[in-house]
């Protein structure tokens, strides 16, 4: 007798129901915050420049993109790129919840809106031509945490698939970091399990106690094996990047990552705390408003309280070697969340590279979860005849008022990432009118003919008249520090033209080659001529027709 089978039903059997939820609230917040981006062309530079391709490769050490990016087409296509993305995020969330051991309904739901929110990931889609690779990426990382903290030995597949995240994008390896560092410092909270208690590190007992308890002993214990896992992902990729491009590109010092100087350690450990505290704290991004940045000190005071008061709980001050490891720990969560600092000590650092900073919420929710365990959390009293008032309703107050803040940043999140968003889309009507009306003086020009070679010479960043576009700037300079937002003058550089008029106006001309470019701008003839859109900006010039788009009056920067 055959029994009929519901596959479907049965695979989703399998899957608790608090995962199935996270993966479901990741899916719809995923596509309500980020709709605005899917159901449009907002392109910044780099994805004009790469519409159908992956763009950087194996010479940047991401030999890995080649191969996940024509999974979903190669393309750039918003719907297509942004659902394939928000899909392995979500399942990205997933794994980061079960690794963290995240099981209330309160946590399952905050925790995907937390990281499907995070301004990061808004610059992850403004280069949307890959963003659907950063966020297997993203998913490859959290997976590879899981299965180090899940099973013994789960560091095998987990040293490969962070092999993989570092070969979609380098700045991952710090996500799994955290969330690997977060999972060793919520370990400590947990009560004895029975034989550990017995299971002493040999320590000198203590007048308050035994000197490192069998517990804190396995966390010592597993923190060494996770940092031996990541030291051997590190140098696994570090060959293999190196086998596949013996010379990597030296931007952004990808060169040089993996190569840390013991002498500029303790520096680059200072700068990489400061840098996460100018973020949440001190010196908040230009796209942070004073809410926003209230939210953020409220969360790190949040996190400090807690900390302090599991401190506090376990009289930890009673077992020297057990407070170390404690606050070391809880000073690792930082300085996770900052170790791109540590590991590309000579990048420039942008919001696309710091979205290991979402730990920080998703510590909050973890801490407050174990927290409010009735038989061990940090409100539970061992004597039931103690009926404190504040026993009573105080851990619920404490979990609403955690849920309100974290419900806001998400709430936060989605404004700003809309605005973004919405200033991209105004950029790009207005860089396309802009080369419309180029296009247009060209071929009203004497002696023009369909085909030949024309070029745009002239750089608004060198000159001291704005560009025509961005007189009404619209609140743009909020979004400077969130990488990836184009405005103006970024969809109007001399990288990005001739792709822009050959994709966006449908019109392609013979390439100009950089010594004939360089020659036409160091001639009399182009040094003479009016900028747009006086009479006379457009002319030919050594069988290219130019067109001179400003006057250059500043002087390059050096390093740019």
């Amino acid at each position: 007798m055959i029994e009929n089978t519901d596959t479907i039903k049965a695979l989703l059997g399998k899957i608790p129901t608090r995962i199935r939820l996270c993966f479901l609230t990741g899916m719809i917040s995923g596509i309500l915050i980020h709709a605005y981006m899917f159901t449009n062309k907002l392109p910044n530079w780099d994805d004009i420049n790469n519409v159908g391709s992956f763009g950087v490769g194996s010479e940047f050490g991401r030999w890995f993109l080649k191969y996940i990016n024509p999974v979903d087409g190669i393309w750039s296509v918003p719907w297509i790129g942004g659902l394939f993305a928000v899909v392995f995020l979500s399942l990205a969330a997933c794994m980061a919840v079960a690794a963290l051991d995240i099981r209330s309904l309160t946590g399952v739901v905050l925790a995907p809106l937390m990281m499907l929110s995070f301004p990061s990931v808004c610059s992850m889609f403004t280069f949307m031509f890959t963003a659907d690779c950063y966020a297997v990426g993203i998913f490859l990382a959290c997976t590879a945490a899981w299965l180090i903290r899940k099973y013994r030995f789960g560091f095998l597949p987990g040293i490969a698939l962070l092999v993989l995240s570092l070969g979609l994008y380098q700045a991952y390896l710090c996500l799994a970091l955290g969330i690997l560092v977060c999972g060793l410092f919520l370990d400590q909270l947990r009560e004895e399990e029975p034989g550990e208690e017995n299971s002493l590190s040999g320590g000198i007992p203590s007048k308050g106690g035994t000197f490192f308890s069998g517990r804190e002993r396995n966390v010592f214990l597993s923190g060494v094996k996770t940092l031996l896992v990541l030291i051997a992902a590190i140098a696994l990729y570090s060959l293999i990047a190196r086998l596949i491009f013996p010379e990597l590109d030296s931007y952004n010092g990808l060169n040089q990552m993996g190569r840390i100087d013991p002498v500029r350690l303790p520096r680059l450990i200072l700068r990489a705390y400061r840098w996460v505290a100018e973020y949440f704290i001190l010196k908040p991004y230009s796209f942070v408003n004073g809410f926003a940045w209230a939210l953020n000190v409220i969360c790190c005071l949040l996190a400090a309280a807690l900390v302090i008061a599991w401190f506090v709980k376990r009289k930890l001050w009673k077992r020297p070697a057990g407070a170390l490891l404690y606050l070391f720990l809880a000073a690792a969560v930082p300085l996770a969340m900052g170790s791109i600092i540590i590991m590309a000590p000579d990048a420039s650092v942008s919001m696309l590279m710091l979205y290991q900073y979402v730990i920080l919420y998703l510590f909050i929710i973890a801490l407050m979860e174990r927290s409010l365990q009735k038989k061990d959390g940090l409100f539970a009293e061992k004597k039931p005849a103690a009926q404190n008032c504040f026993l009573k309703t105080g851990p619920r107050l404490v979990s609403l008022f955690v849920t309100v803040v974290l419900l806001l940043v998400g709430y936060e999140n989605f404004v700003v990432t809309n605005e973004a968003y919405f200033r991209m889309g105004i950029a790009y009507e207005r860089a396309y009118a802009w080369y419309n009306r180029i296009m247009e003086r060209i071929e009203a020009t004497e002696g023009y003919q369909p085909g030949d070679a024309f070029l745009l010479l002239g750089e608004y960043g060198l000159s001291e008249t704005p560009d025509l576009l961005g007189s009404y700037s619209m609140d743009g300079e909020r979004f400077d520090d969130l990488s990836g937002v184009a405005k103006e003058t970024g969809l109007l550089t001399s990288g990005v033209r001739q792709n822009f008029m050959k994709i966006y106006v449908g019109v392609e001309t013979p390439e100009v080659s950089e010594e004939v470019q360089e020659a036409i701008h160091q001639s009399e003839e182009y040094r003479n001529m009016p900028s747009y859109p006086a009479e006379g900006c457009v002319q030919k010039i050594m069988d290219v027709w130019v067109v001179k788009t400003c006057e250059e009056t500043l002087a390059p920067q050096s390093g740019g």
